[in-house]
């Protein structure tokens, strides 16, 4: 798991995204395939009203691996040297329900042109169903630092993550 983790950096470092080809759109998500492999990715763009942030999340999965590669990246957070590691907080939020079971997480983060890229691998088999089934079921994921909010992501998706699941299953094809 920790050379398909590395590899799959690697190709988001180097803007290899391109190679990858849409496998499904499920509302504002695009869930990609690297066909062959059963590696695929679902993945959509925030923007803030003020067009000041921008951010994106991206999952992978890799169903025969049984792990999820989650990647968040924004343009904001320039007080961070250009690579480290960050104690950051998920919780997730359906209704009036906060999900704080997450608790804080070692993120490692490298700083790419002005993109701060955030990693964060989910190796056990049952995190990994853990964090989809959240993903898939909540309203919002919020990312905090410390006890402070720092951004929350609307999620809507159900859908991308019954798509992502199937297009790793599928090896990607249709």
């Amino acid at each position: 798991m920790q050379v398909w983790v590395i590899g799959v950096y690697a190709m988001l470092a180097a803007g290899a995204a391109q190679a990858e080809e849409v496998y499904a759109t499920a509302g504002s998500w695009v869930i990609s395939a690297e066909p062959p492999s059963h590696r695929c990715v679902m993945h959509r763009s925030y923007r803030s009203k003020d067009g000041k942030k921008n951010e994106g999340l991206a999952v992978f999965y890799a169903a025969d691996k049984e792990g999820v590669l989650l990647f968040w990246s924004n343009d904001w957070m320039t007080y961070l040297r250009s690579t480290g590691d960050l104690e950051l907080g998920l919780a997730f939020k359906k209704g009036t329900s906060v999900d704080e079971s997450w608790g804080s997480r070692t993120l490692h983060y490298d700083k790419v042109d002005n993109n701060y890229h955030f990693t964060r691998a989910f190796t056990d088999a049952d995190e990994s169903r853990r964090i989809l089934r959240d993903l898939a079921v909540n309203e919002t994921m919020g990312i905090s630092l410390g006890p402070v909010l720092i951004t929350k992501l609307p999620l809507d998706a159900s859908e991308a993550v019954d798509k992502l699941r199937e297009c790793s299953l599928q090896g990607g094809t249709h």
